[in-house]
C-alpha cells in the first residue's frame, strides 16, 4: 500500500532535515524548486542563498543535486553520491549535511523516478549531530595567557560556522581588537571598541590595521582569497583556532587590558572618507556614494557588489551595522550583485535591496536581472560610469529610495568623481583585492 507520498515528496523532506533552504535549477517532482535559465545561474543562486541566509541550498541540474554551504571554496565532490531507491533517498541526509561541516558541496545523482509512489513508510535518516564546541586546546591558552597585544584576524568562515556570539565573547574576555576580511563585514558595528577596521583590500591594510605590532595574531575563519598568508602570517606569531573554539576560550582565559586603539588604518581611511563626505562637488565623491547607500536601505537593507571599483568602495567604506548588509565577493563572480539581491529578497519579497556594478549588466547579471522580473522582484540597479548621471547629493539619495523597492528591475547610471581613489592608495597601498582585475 502507499503512503500517499512521492519519492520526490520524500526527497524535499530529506533536503528538509539536511538544512537544506531553497533549491534552484531543474524541476524536481515534489521538491519546491526556484527554476532558472542555466545550471550556472542555478549554482550562483544557490551558493548565494546559503552565504546570506546561512545554511545549505541546492542547485538541480540534469539529474544532478548540488548542495552547497556557499563557501568561496566549495567545490564539488569528484564522487557523486548516487540514489536510486527511496531507500537510497531516505537515507542520504547525513552526506547532504556534510557539505556544511566540511565545507565541500555534495553532488547526488538521482537516478529513479520521482513521480513514483513511496510503497511503505520509508523513515528519513536524521543528519549526525555535530558538536560545534570545540574543548580549548592547552598550547592555545599557554599561548593567549604568554600574549602581551594580542590581536584577532577574522573572516568569513566566522559567519558561516554561525560564530559571531563566539567572537563576541571570546573578544569581550580579552578586550580585544578584532580586524575583519570584508566577507566578515558586521561581525562588530563600525562603532564597536573591538572593531579596528575592514582589511585585505589594500597592500598595507594588514600592517596598518595593527597586525604588525601584535605579539600574537589570532587568526579564525579567514578566507585565503580575502587574506592571502604572504600578506599577513610574517608580521607575528599566528595563533589558528577554528570558530568553535572562541566561546569555550571565552570562559576559561581572560585578559585585562587597556581598550586596543584604534589602527593607523582607521585613521588614514577615515580622514579619506569623512573628507568625501563633506565633499560637494560633482560628479559626487564615492564615499558620499557609499554613505547615501546606508541612508537609503536602512538597518535591514542590502548592497551587493561585484568585485571592481565599485566594489572596493562598498567594502572598504560601507558602514555595517548588520550582519550579512553588504556583500562583495572575494573573487571575480559574473552576475554576482544582482544575485545576492535576488536571493535577499526571495526571502524578505520587500527588503530594500541594490546591486551595484561597474558596467552595464550583461552575461549572468542580465539572466538574472529577468528571472526576478518573471518572478515579480524587481532589483535595483546603479552602475558607475564615467559618463553616468551627474546628480547632487539629495537627488541621488531620492533615487536610491525609490530604487531599492522597484517592483520591476531598473538599471540606473551614476558618475562618481575619480579624486579619491588616489588618496586611499596613497593612505593604505595599492588594491590588492582581484588582481586580475588590476585596479591600483
Amino acid at each position: 500500500m502507499t503512503n500517499g507520498t512521492t519519492t520526490g515528496g520524500l526527497l524535499g523532506r530529506v533536503l528538509r532535515a539536511a538544512g537544506v533552504g531553497a533549491v534552484f535549477g531543474d524541476e524536481l517532482p515534489g521538491v519546491p524548486v526556484v527554476a532558472t535559465p542555466s545550471a550556472a545561474s542555478a549554482a550562483l543562486l544557490a551558493g548565494l542563498h546559503a552565504r546570506i541566509h546561512g545554511g545549505l541550498a541546492a542547485s538541480a541540474h540534469d539529474g544532478l543535486l548540488i548542495v552547497t554551504d556557499g563557501s568561496a571554496l566549495s567545490a564539488p565532490s569528484p564522487s557523486p553520491v548516487r540514489v536510486d531507491s527511496p531507500e537510497a533517498v531516505a537515507a542520504v541526509a547525513p552526506a547532504l549535511a556534510h557539505a556544511q561541516t566540511a565545507g565541500m558541496a555534495v553532488v547526488v545523482q538521482l537516478d529513479l523516478d520521482l513521480t513514483a509512489p513511496v510503497d511503505t513508510d520509508v523513515a528519513v535518516t536524521p543528519p549526525d549531530v555535530v558538536d560545534r564546541w570545540v574543548e580549548p586546546d592547552a598550547d592555545a591558552i599557554g599561548a593567549l595567557g604568554a600574549a602581551r597585544s594580542p590581536i584577532v584576524l577574522a573572516g568569513p568562515g566566522v559567519i558561516r560556522a554561525g560564530a559571531v556570539p563566539g567572537l563576541h565573547a571570546f573578544a569581550a574576555a580579552g578586550r580585544l581588537g578584532v580586524l575583519n576580511t570584508w566577507g566578515a563585514k558586521g561581525v562588530f558595528d563600525w562603532r564597536s571598541r573591538h572593531h579596528l577596521a575592514t582589511a585585505g583590500l589594500q597592500a598595507e591594510d594588514f600592517t596598518l590595521g595593527g597586525l604588525a605590532d601584535a605579539d600574537l595574531i589570532v587568526a579564525v575563519g579567514v578566507d585565503e582569497g580575502e587574506a592571502p598568508a604572504d600578506r599577513w602570517q610574517t608580521l607575528a606569531p599566528v595563533l589558528g583556532i577554528s570558530p568553535g573554539e572562541m566561546d569555550p576560550l571565552s570562559q576559561v582565559w581572560s585578559r585585562s587590558a587597556e581598550w586596543p586603539d584604534v589602527p593607523e588604518l582607521r585613521t588614514r581611511l577615515a580622514g579619506v572618507t569623512q573628507a568625501g563626505w563633506a565633499d560637494e562637488r560633482l560628479p559626487l565623491m564615492p564615499t558620499r556614494v557609499t554613505r547615501a547607500y546606508g541612508a537609503a536601505l536602512g538597518d535591514g537593507g542590502l548592497v551587493a557588489a561585484d568585485a571592481g571599483v565599485a566594489g572596493y568602495w562598498v567594502a572598504r567604506t560601507f558602514a555595517t551595522t548588520r550582519l550579512g548588509g553588504a556583500q562583495v565577493p572575494a573573487e571575480v563572480v559574473p552576475g554576482f550583485a544582482v544575485a545576492a539581491a535576488l536571493v535577499a529578497r526571495l526571502r524578505a519579497p520587500s527588503r530594500p535591496v541594490l546591486a551595484v556594478l561597474d558596467a552595464a549588466p550583461e552575461g549572468a547579471a542580465l539572466e538574472v536581472l529577468d528571472l526576478a522580473d518573471r518572478l515579480g522582484l524587481g532589483i535595483g540597479v546603479e552602475v558607475w560610469s564615467a559618463d553616468g548621471d551627474r546628480l547632487d547629493a539629495d537627488a541621488h539619495l531620492a533615487r536610491l529610495r525609490r530604487l531599492a523597492t522597484v517592483d520591476r528591475s531598473e538599471v540606473v547610471t551614476l558618475a562618481t568623481s575619480p579624486d579619491q581613489l588616489p588618496q586611499m592608495v596613497e593612505a593604505a597601498g595599492p588594491i590588492v583585492a582581484w588582481p586580475s582585475l588590476g585596479l591600483a
